[in-house]
């Protein structure tokens, strides 16, 4: 079980007196009032029987404009010794809620989040800066009143009327007035707030547009010599509003947007997102789409470890890593093309099951390349592992601890890599991965060299999950269904282009283990809807890419490099 059971929960109302339990979809949450939050999270947290340490996400609901409360906060926890999650709610009177980062340091973000989206202030928060806006910014972009396409209040003409003076009244919609956007000074400003106090005499900017940091990430580091005292990182350059579009379009609608958070594995997040609204629905898709959708994930997770490893070696000096990991990832890109149509924003999976079956040949060409790539991954480590300028750049580098990894929230290969076997896949056996026999690889001492060693495992207990799949969809037919066939369309309509598709009323959390983490969707839904009410999308990539500035401290400057390869971030998902 992956939640916490009614009745575990109900011993809390016993014992305190203020809980409210409440149960949705098997989602179990606790309301509890805001002058008792952090006193009960506390003891959640350190209380043996329920062991709540592991902090998950921290999110804002906004009920609108005419409910009073209108704001309520949303706590995700995760029990390492019960395998059990559990769901804390309280109501932000006057806008406000204390700040959970006397419990966990992970709640940093999050609450800079809130705050940044929502307006929500956090008692006692050290520096409550926006997370993903400009400082100057005035508006809170995910709260109910606050229109899909911004507030346009910045006099923006075109050049083209201005320099040549064209005349475009009235033409292509064209409007002089645009939504606000940062001026120099406004990002010298969020800077300045970023590291409001500097220990020496050197602040270096890193990004947001070095090659290096494989993405649009702003670093600042405070240095003494070479050495980092002091580090914060300003995201939020790729900020699309993901969420807020996903409270606007309809439920199949929103898979593409998925696409564009981790680009990378772009599968992986459409499968996050499909779990968490089949489980809203409450269907059970048919064997065929979940022994696919397993066997696309893993496709896409090595394909992704593929990259991860290419870019990092060719960071760290080894070009040819690049060269030879690029070759085994365009077999996989051609595969995934063969049966999506698509290679890099794929778009596959459905609420439901998948878009189309697989191709005649699509299993040969996937059994021929599994046969390939062990040899190919030894390769790699021919070339690295015992490499003694791969050694010397990696071991005892930028540890992370078994308590980071539960105080901010780190999932994937960083939390696995410090030694904690938190795997969603193990934990929640969605879709095929309860059939499939794999393990789970696990560091030792948790610096950069056990990430490394980890991904590169992974890649082996990948190919394990696909060799499975395979054999278990050569023995389906053609004619087994690969999407939800609704018994009664009158009660429960699932379509695959979504069209009059609703959802019902209630709230869940659902996630997948992707290359970069646990991503997971909690969504709310206040009444049955063609569209989510919350739609909160809770970011592995978000939460891990946060504990590089605790890493880092002390570190030189030449480690950052290597840090942020074995986080391995993409910026879409960061920012979303």
């Amino acid at each position: 079980m992956s939640w916490i059971s009614v009745e575990k929960a109900k011993k809390l109302e016993e014992r305190f007196g203020y809980p409210k339990v409440s149960e949705s979809k098997g989602v179990v949450s606790v309301e509890v009032p805001k002058d008792k939050f952090i006193e009960f999270l506390k003891f959640l947290k350190e209380d043996k029987e329920y062991d709540f340490r592991m902090f998950l996400d921290l999110t804002i609901i906004d009920h609108g404009e005419k409910e009073d409360p209108r704001f309520q906060g949303v706590v995700i926890l995760f029990s390492p010794s019960y395998q059990q999650r559990i769901i804390v709610k309280t109501w932000a009177l006057d806008e406000t809620l204390p700040t959970l980062t006397g419990l966990w340091k992970g709640a940093k973000w999050a609450e800079r989040e809130a705050w940044d989206m929502f307006g929500i202030k956090f008692e006692g928060h050290e520096n409550l800066v926006r997370m993903l806006l400009w400082e100057t910014y005035p508006y809170h972009p995910l709260r109910k009143d606050f229109p899909l396409e911004g507030i346009k209040d910045t006099y923006l003409p075109s050049l083209n009327e201005t320099l040549r003076g064209d005349s475009l009244e009235g033409m292509f919609n064209y409007d002089r007035m645009h939504t606000a956007l940062p001026t120099m000074e406004d990002l010298e400003i969020t800077q300045k707030r970023r590291m409001p106090v500097k220990t020496s005499q050197i602040v270096l900017n890193w990004g947001p547009l070095h090659p290096g940091t494989h993405g649009t990430i702003w670093f600042l580091f405070d240095l003494d010599g070479e050495y980092v005292k002091q580090c914060d990182i300003i995201i939020g350059q790729l900020h699309r509003g993901v969420e807020k579009l996903g409270e606007n379009v309809n439920w199949q609608q929103f898979i593409p947007y998925t696409d564009r958070m981790d680009y990378i594995a772009a599968i992986n997040e459409n499968h996050a997102y499909v779990l968490a609204a089949e489980k809203l629905l409450g269907i059970d898709i048919p064997e065929k789409a979940k022994w696919i959708r397993t066997m696309m994930a893993e496709l896409s997770r090595i394909n992704s470890h593929l990259l991860w490893l290419g870019t990092y070696a060719l960071d760290l000096g080894a070009l040819t890593m690049f060269l030879y990991t690029f070759r085994e990832r365009e077999k996989i890109m051609d595969i995934i093309e063969g049966i999506t149509g698509a290679r890099f924003t794929i778009n596959y999976f459905r609420i439901g099951g998948v878009f189309a079956d697989l191709p005649y040949g699509a299993l040969d060409a996937i059994e021929h390349l599994i046969k390939d790539l062990p040899e190919r991954i030894n390769d790699y480590e021919t070339l690295l592992t015992r490499n003694r300028i791969w050694l010397s750049r990696n071991k005892d580098v930028c540890i992370i601890t078994e308590e980071d990894v539960y105080d901010y929230g780190l999932t994937g290969a960083v939390a696995r890599g410090s030694g904690v076997p938190y795997d969603v896949r193990k934990i929640d056996k969605y879709d095929a991965y309860g059939e499939v026999e794999f393990d789970i690889p696990v560091g030792e001492k948790g610096d950069s060299y056990d990430r490394y060693l980890v991904r590169m495992e992974e890649m082996r207990q990948s190919i394990r999950i696909v060799e499975q799949c395979v054999a278990k969809l050569r023995k389906m037919s053609k004619n087994d269904p690969y999407f939800f066939q609704t018994p009664d369309e009158k009660k429960l309509k699932v379509t695959i282009d979504g069209r009059g598709m609703k959802l019902p009323a209630g709230e869940v959390y659902a996630s997948s283990d992707n290359p970069r983490g646990e991503l997971g969707f909690y969504i709310y839904n206040k009444k049955d809807g063609l569209k989510a009410h919350r739609m909160r999308i809770r970011s592995g990539a978000f939460y891990n890419l946060q504990v590089f500035t605790k890493a880092i401290i002390g570190r030189p400057i030449a480690d950052a490099i290597t840090l942020l390869s074995t986080i391995d971030p993409v910026v879409g998902e960061t920012d979303r």
